[in-house]
């Protein structure tokens, strides 16, 4: 069987991840000043350097984190994927019992249930919510062909949008 995926970019923290990067290019610019300094014989230049590599390697790991793709698939059933530049993990796949329902007004529906938001930004693309059995709540937004096979795979119903005053 084919698969059909869906994907959304989480990239608001672009320009961040850009100028973290861009001083820790710097940074390694100073590193290797240092470096020949200190194989010049300039020894406390080598202390430096060493606080310069630990600069520079904090500056570069939170940048892995700081944008990444959601992606929906749906091949045997549906999976959903994090996909960094460095590695990709599964969020979820659904198996077992859940409970499928849209939400009317995504911001309102989300408020007041605590799903983990697995869309980039509203569009015209609708938002559902799934219910997995082990209480987990996850909001995406699935166009109807990517519903429909949700539903028909599963044997599911679209139920409709509730709101939980617990």
């Amino acid at each position: 069987m084919n698969s059909y995926t869906l994907e959304y970019l989480f990239d608001k923290k672009k320009p961040l991840k850009i100028a973290l990067l861009a001083v820790a290019i710097g940074v390694d610019i100073v590193n290797l000043a240092l470096l020949i300094s200190a194989i010049g014989g300039d020894y406390i230049k080598l202390a430096y350097l060493a606080a310069g590599i630990v600069l520079c390697v904090a500056l570069r790991v939170p940048t892995l984190k700081m944008t990444y793709s959601v992606k929906y698939v749906f091949k045997d059933g549906l999976s959903v994927y994090r996909i960094y530049p460095h590695k990709k993990e599964m969020i979820f796949c659904l198996c077992g019992n859940f409970e499928i329902s849209a939400c009317g007004d995504p911001e309102e529906t989300l408020k007041t249930h605590n799903a983990k938001i697995l869309y980039s930004y509203i569009q015209d693309i609708p938002v559902y919510l799934i219910r997995t059995e082990d209480g987990a709540e996850y909001a995406l937004a699935l166009d109807d062909y990517m519903l429909a096979l949700i539903l028909s795979f599963y044997g599911k119903e679209l139920r409709e949008s509730r709101v939980d005053t617990q």
